[in-house]
């Protein structure tokens, strides 16, 4: 029994919320007044949220009928075996977003710096919200997964919105207070700034899932199922998939290239670190290629969500680390 519910929690995909936690620490590492018990929740939070995701999804799928076509891998055969119940399988779901939800709450809840007095974050609450509707209406609910929206809905839930998250966790009111004098143009800023450090591991943490839809391409067509991979044909899916593995690179070399030129180009080259991933990548482009030549009409994909999971991992640790690097180096410039 333990090892059904271990496959159906699926921990091993938990580094999608762990990944951007991290960047926003490196963005925040030289905030002095920084809440990091409150980060270290929000992360607790995010990875009950993600349970709450991992196990709808599974329930939804099977309520879908998806992995009962002809030739469909049933990657969680734990209800399908009889191993698990829907009804169990939904409660301890519900359970999950229960005791995310409120605990997502209790962290709205924050001491203001130098006081003893209680405030709310009413920004988290908004972004924590807009999280919360995204995790239950993923494969349920809307269904997001089935209409084609899967990839770029990972994308900025694991991407933009989790970073910022973790981000007004670190620092209450922070996208009120970066920025120009002006309010409406420093939020703008900030959001900016966030969506250019973001997209790395936006585009990275949307490929994971666009791989297994490459993979489910003829399965999920004949379910009536839509999914970009599906929508794209198998050409157009292996261009974006090899677009959004590749353009992560780009954005770090630009990032370097331009935060070198406005600070130091020693700091700058920080943000060069996760190129260290770059031959994995070309591996794993090259193998998919590969497939693809083979059969052009109906590749047989297989491991590539895993293979690309792993590589958004190792590339957000180094970016994370290179991001941090970059940011305290260009802290003691400006102090100098």
């Amino acid at each position: 029994m333990f090892r059904a519910w271990f496959f159906l929690f699926r921990p091993w995909s938990y580094t999608a919320t762990v990944v951007p936690f991290l960047v926003a620490a490196a963005i925040g590492s030289v905030w002095k007044d920084a809440c990091w018990w409150h980060w270290a929740g929000g992360l607790a939070v995010g990875l009950m949220f993600q349970a709450t995701v991992n196990l709808l999804n599974t329930w939804g799928d099977e309520r879908s009928g998806v992995d009962d076509v002809p030739g469909a891998i049933r990657t969680t055969p734990q209800i399908h075996d009889g191993l698990v119940s829907m009804r169990a399988l939904f409660a301890v779901a519900a359970c999950c977003a229960v005791l995310a939800g409120t605990g997502g709450l209790m962290l709205c809840l924050y001491r203001v710096p130098g006081g003893d007095s209680l405030a709310f974050n009413w920004e988290l609450l908004v972004a924590g919200f807009i999280g919360f509707l995204g995790s239950t209406n993923y494969s349920t609910g809307v269904k997001f997964k089935y209409r084609g929206l899967g990839v770029p809905f990972v994308s900025f839930l694991m991407g933009p919105l989790e970073i910022a998250v973790a981000l007004m966790l670190l620092k209450p009111g922070v996208f009120m207070s970066l920025g120009s004098p002006d309010l409406c143009r420093g939020v703008l800023l900030s959001l900016a700034c966030l969506l250019a450090l973001s997209l790395p591991v936006a585009s990275l943490v949307g490929v994971i899932m666009h791989g297994n839809d490459m993979r489910d391409i003829p399965t999920d067509r004949l379910a009536g199922i839509v999914t970009l991979a599906s929508w794209l044909g198998p050409r157009g899916a292996l261009a974006y998939y090899w677009i959004a593995h590749l353009l992560p690179y780009a954005a770090c070399a630009a990032m370097s290239a331009l935060f070198g030129l406005a600070v130091r180009w020693s700091s700058g080259a920080a943000l060069l670190l996760p190129l260290l991933c770059l031959p994995l990548t070309a591996r794993t482009l090259g193998a998919s290629l590969r497939v693809y030549r083979a059969d052009p009409s109906s590749p047989r994909w297989r491991g590539l969500e895993r293979a690309s999971g792993g590589i958004h991992f190792l590339f957000g640790l180094l970016y994370s680390a290179g991001l941090c690097l970059f940011i305290l180096m260009a802290h003691a410039a400006v102090v100098e």
